[in-house]
Order: structure tokens, then C-alpha cells, then sequence
């Protein structure tokens, strides 16, 4: 079933307020949810712009038209745009559908209230006139029609503008630590020398600091595999490491590690756990997180993790690995690490 504020998405078009798409028209989605209760003539007609690989294999599964970032000069009659939580790549996507969007087309935006959809709903109403809008189930939908006059560097200009770290990495709004690293990878960092060694593995990679740092001990890594599931930092991450790796094989893979197979065995798994902000006791993708890594990692193979010290890994990690050790506790953060 659709989120709420999905379900508000469709809420115009269902209640007659504006036309269904007809014929050949056809729609960009971006940030939809695989809603298999929409009918044909939607699934049909959409085109869904998912970077998040777990969202990305649901739509997919359900016969919905996906890509992961749009390529080329595709144009649509018409956009609908559902908030996610970051403000940066909400405004990437509406530039994308000012700039992919017939002249006239109509385009449809929904959120939750709590994720700033009145504040969106302004920002958006000062580069375009809104037409209307309603609220429902703890949402706000509104609509407006893409200008026939409305420049290309304009809509440029409504682009976050991506930011570089230390002078070498790239980085863009959406994904994880952009503009700056984060501060528990940092401190998992500081004991990768002496610990990391083999075959590596990052498992969520983001834009590829904890990476980069593994590749300053290169005498004892024989290759570097990245796994992540947005599809804009793997992507950053893949232009990010080569100039850093000399001779030490790369791999990047956009990947869910909770629903996807991991092929090879590692003898070093370097992570930084995913959680969801302001649910500190959900840990879910971090068990999932070690406990593929329990089963990638060879015997004797060791798990460097960091995560918010008062999140209990510790339960998952000891049925699990033959030892368990926190190497440092600071500023809110633990090290661990654990050996098969």
C-alpha cells in the first residue's frame, strides 16, 4: 500500500480536479513508492526516477517503467514529485521536471507535513505561480503548470550546488555527509591502519571517504569493492577513488545489501551503519548491515564498524563474531571491532 502522502499525490486526478493521463502522454514520477493499486492507464504512463536501490527494485518488481538518474533530452507531458527528507535533491527533482516538462504540462507535488512541504510550496511558488493546492491525510498536495517561457539557465539555477570535500572529493545534496565528513567515519578512520588487509569491503559507501581512507595503506589491500544503495554516491564515489587506488582494483556496485546476495568473501568489512535519524532504537539496517558481513567475511576476517554509541550492535555483533572489542568511545561515537 502507498504512503499517505503518496496516496495525497493522486488525490487531484482521482477527484476529477485534473486530468488523468491519456493516450501516449506520459509522466515523470520522481521519488514514488511502488503503489501496485494504481491502475494501468498510471503505470502505463509513468516514468519513475528512483536512486534508492531498495525502492528502485521494488518498482521494478511491480512492472513500473524505472530509472535510477534520466539520461538524454526525455521529455513528459507531465510531472509528479513526492518530498523525500532531503531539502537539496527535493530541489534537484523540481528542476528536473521544470526542465523535462512540457510547456503548459501540468506538474503535481506532495509531502508530509513534517517534512517542510509548506516551506517547499513557497519556495516553489516564487519561480512559478501555484495553481492550487489541499491538504489531506497529514499532507499537502499542490500543482502548478510548466511556463513555455521560462529560461534554461533559470531552472539551472534552482540546482544545489554540489560541494567539494578537502579539495578532492565531489559531493551533492541527498546524499549522506554532503558537504563534509562525517564525524563517526572519521574516528573509524583514525584505526584502519594495522586492521585492514586482503580483499575489502566498504558497505555503504556514500561518496567514498571511508574508502579513500582505506586506500592509504595500500601494502596490505589486494583489492577495494564499494557497496551502496543511493545511486548518486556510488556514482560520486566511482569518480572520487581512481586517482587515489594506484594499482589496488576497484569495484562499485549500487546495491541493497538487505535484499541482494553479496558474491565475494572479504577479509576486511569497514562500515558506517545506516539508521534512521530521530529513531534511534530502530537499528534494523544495521543488524542486516553485520549480519552480512558475518557471512562474507572469512574466518579470521575482522568487521570495523562506527555507529552513535548508545546504539546496541553489541547484541547482533556477539552471537556472531568469535570476538567483540570497542576500541574507542568519544564525543557519542563507538569503534568496534569484531573477528570472525
Amino acid at each position: 500500500m502507498a504512503s499517505a502522502a503518496q496516496q495525497t499525490l493522486f488525490m487531484p486526478f482521482e477527484n476529477g480536479i485534473l486530468p488523468p493521463p491519456a493516450g501516449r502522454m506520459r509522466f515523470l514520477a520522481a521519488g514514488i513508492d511502488a503503489d501496485t493499486a494504481l491502475d494501468d492507464a498510471w503505470k502505463k504512463a509513468l516514468t519513475c526516477l528512483q536512486p534508492f536501490r531498495p525502492e528502485y527494485l521494488k518498482l521494478e518488481k511491480a512492472g513500473f517503467d524505472v530509472v535510477a538518474r534520466l539520461e538524454g533530452n526525455a521529455r513528459f507531458d507531465g510531472g509528479l514529485m513526492l518530498l523525500g527528507k532531503h531539502r537539496g535533491r527535493n530541489e534537484e527533482w523540481f528542476a528536473e521536471m521544470l526542465s523535462r516538462v512540457a510547456p503548459d504540462g501540468i506538474i503535481v507535488v506532495c509531502g508530509g507535513n513534517k517534512l517542510g512541504i509548506d516551506g517547499f510550496r513557497k519556495w516553489a511558488g516564487k519561480i512559478v505561480a501555484v495553481e492550487d493546492r489541499f491538504s489531506k491525510n497529514h499532507a499537502v498536495v499542490f500543482w502548478l503548470r510548466r511556463p513555455d517561457d521560462l529560461p534554461d539557465d533559470a531552472i539551472a539555477a534552482l540546482r544545489p550546488t554540489a560541494k567539494h570535500v578537502e579539495g578532492q572529493f565531489h559531493t551533492a545534496a541527498g546524499m549522506f555527509s554532503h558537504g563534509a565528513i562525517d564525524k563517526g567515519s572519521a574516528l573509524l578512520a583514525g584505526h584502519l591502519e594495522g586492521r585492514v588487509s586482503g580483499a575489502v569491503a566498504d558497505f555503504g559507501a556514500g561518496w567514498g571517504y571511508l574508502a579513500a581512507e582505506c586506500l592509504k595503506h595500500p601494502k596490505k589491500i589486494r583489492k577495494l569493492d564499494l557497496y551502496e544503495a543511493d545511486f548518486e554516491s556510488i556514482e560520486a564515489a566511482r569518480g572520487n577513488l581512481p586517482s587515489l587506488s594506484g594499482e589496488i582494483p576497484l569495484s562499485f556496485h549500487w546495491h541493497d545489501l538487505v535484499s541482494e546476495q553479496v558474491a565475494e568473501i572479504y577479509d576486511t568489512v569497514v562500515m558506517n551503519p545506516p539508521f534512521h535519524e530521530g529513531r534511534a532504537t530502530d537499528v534494523s539496517l544495521g543488524q542486516a548491515f553485520i549480519a552480512v558481513a558475518a557471512r562474507r567475511l572469512k574466518p579470521g576476517g575482522r568487521l570495523l564498524l562506527v555507529a552513535n554509541r548508545q546504539l546496541p550492535y553489541e547484541a547482533t555483533l556477539k552471537p556472531l563474531f568469535r570476538s567483540v572489542e570497542t576500541l574507542q568511545e568519544t564525543d557519542g561515537f563507538k569503534v568496534i571491532e569484531a573477528k570472525k
